[in-house]
């Protein structure tokens, strides 16, 4: 959409893109941090918000589990710095794969042939699962991050709350 008082541009019309590079990189080094949570925690997902400074992940779980041994763990991987990066099964694949799916109640969209998956480690050893968003190219990239909190959200419901530290 045009900014307020702008006109909408005319069908065909060439347009010129900027991309704000800080936010964008913020958002993928924090997407990626999310899907490092779903490593380290691995409960079905039932919602997630990513932000710049702070995102969500919510996880059908009635455990209690330490922030500051999650946040270890997470930075285990961050440190391992695994490279981060796109395959594509096909539509097949992932009806034969459902295992690969974390959301407990989206499904990835599916019908056009393929679905992305972003990979974590070589050969996937970290992690594969389906995803159409952006991530960084090796996980160092995220830098250091922390659960800042879970919050009960339910009687099976955990949230957990993903900040950067406040030095980067």
């Amino acid at each position: 959409m045009p900014l307020d008082g702008q006109p909408r541009p005319a069908v065909g019309e060439a347009l010129t893109l900027h991309v704000d590079w800080a936010r964008r990189y913020k958002l993928m080094r924090m997407h990626t941090a999310c899907h490092i949570l779903s490593v380290v925690c691995q409960f079905p997902i039932t919602g997630a918000a990513v932000g710049e400074d702070e995102s969500r992940v919510d996880f059908d779980m009635a455990e209690t589990i330490d922030k500051d041994e999650i946040t270890a763990r997470m930075m285990e991987i961050v440190t391992a710095n695994h490279p981060v990066y796109v395959q594509w099964i096909t539509d097949a694949d992932l009806v034969a794969n459902p295992g690969i799916v974390k959301s407990k109640n989206v499904r990835p969209p599916s019908g056009m042939g393929r679905v992305s998956l972003v990979c974590m480690g070589e050969n996937a050893s970290v992690d594969s699962q389906p995803c159409g968003g952006t991530h960084v190219s090796e996980t160092q990239e995220v830098g250091t991050i922390h659960i800042v909190k879970i919050e009960k959200k339910g009687k099976e419901n955990r949230r957990f709350r993903i900040r950067f530290d406040t030095q980067k």
